[in-house]
């Protein structure tokens, strides 16, 4: 229904945009693709980057999932 639609675009967008701030915070060690040291052990940033971007698709893309969404609460046939 249109809370799990909600839930998949709210969980995969922010997901991507985690993974986007620990590039920057990562510097110029983003590009590395091991494991990058941090104050709290380690990090990937570049494999969880890379990993993150096909989650807008799985389980049907967002644009899908926005469709339904739309539907359920705006009452639209379909």
């Amino acid at each position: 229904g249109a809370e799990v639609s909600l839930l998949k675009i709210w969980n995969t967008e922010t997901q991507q945009r985690i993974t986007d701030l620990m590039l920057d915070a990562a510097g110029e060690t983003a590009g590395v693709w091991g494991s990058v040291a941090t104050a709290d052990g380690a990090a990937r940033p570049a494999g969880e980057f890379i990993g993150s971007r096909p989650t807008t698709i799985y389980g049907g893309s967002n644009e899908v999932q926005r469709n339904i969404l739309a539907k359920a609460v705006l009452g639209l046939p379909g």
